[in-house]
């Protein structure tokens, strides 16, 4: 696996989302990324097959699904929070 893996954009926002936020379900990430359902759902299984994020479903109604950083999430995040704030200046 490589960085090519990351270049889709919604990749990156969702590593940044859940770094800001520590977790989020697939819905708060639809109404909170600004990309498309389906780029979302697309980027989920990459970014799970990369072994950057783990997702969770709660056992009972709304079976609501999870999503979580692992550890090399965080590290992986917290370099492109980094690479974001030297561009936000």
């Amino acid at each position: 696996m490589s960085i090519a893996e990351l270049e889709q954009t919604t990749a990156l926002r969702i590593i940044l989302h859940l770094y800001k936020e520590n977790k989020a379900s697939r819905t708060d990430l639809r109404k909170n990324i600004e990309a498309s359902t389906a780029a979302i759902y697309n980027a989920l299984p990459k970014l799970r097959n990369l072994g950057l994020i783990e997702e969770t479903k709660e056992e009972a109604f709304p079976f609501t699904v999870e999503v979580t950083l692992t550890e090399k999430g965080k590290k992986v995040a917290s370099h492109l929070f980094e690479v974001e704030k030297i561009l936000a200046k």
